[in-house]
């Protein structure tokens, strides 16, 4: 896997969001996170794990994820739910000919928004760990703890 991720590293450092495309916050900052998690340490991948750092700090931080990347790095610990857009779980309750009930949605939306709307009312995030410590670390530009997380829900990078 890990060598999948650096074969398919563009020569700016970062990843598209499918293979062969430009290279993205959420294509970047999600391989960045996955190389991490798999072992990878900062500086490995002659230089690979570096580049990557360096195109997501150039390009906002990862604050500046796509919205499905704010969910998935919320999910792991090192993004702030309120970072977030809502996501409400009520919304389910809602009688199904309310026009915003998710029932009414194209059904690629309402897979995807049904188990989001569920973690995002739960708060849910796995354990802090010092991995999870040191990503947030090392994946924003000011300390983690500065952030204005209700300023990030509509970040967006600019690529």
């Amino acid at each position: 896997m890990i060598r999948y991720m650096y074969n398919h590293q563009n020569k700016d450092g970062g990843w598209g969001f499918y293979i062969e495309g430009h290279s993205t916050m959420i294509g970047t900052a999600l391989n960045y996170v996955a190389l991490r998690l798999l072992g990878e340490g900062p500086s490995n991948g002659g230089g690979a794990v570096e580049r990557a750092r360096k195109w997501i700090l150039d390009h906002g931080g990862a604050s500046s994820i796509p919205s499905w990347g704010k969910a998935y790095l919320s999910v792991l610990g090192v993004y702030e739910w309120k970072g977030c857009n809502p996501l409400p779980p009520e919304f389910w309750l809602f009688p199904t000919f309310f026009p915003y009930h998710p029932a009414n949605m194209f059904i690629y939306c309402r897979t995807t928004y049904m188990p989001m709307s569920y973690l995002y009312g739960r708060k849910y995030h796995g354990s802090i760990t010092k991995l999870v410590l040191d990503l947030r670390q090392e994946i924003y530009p000011i300390p983690y703890k500065e952030i204005n997380w209700n300023k990030q829900r509509h970040n967006c990078c600019k690529e």
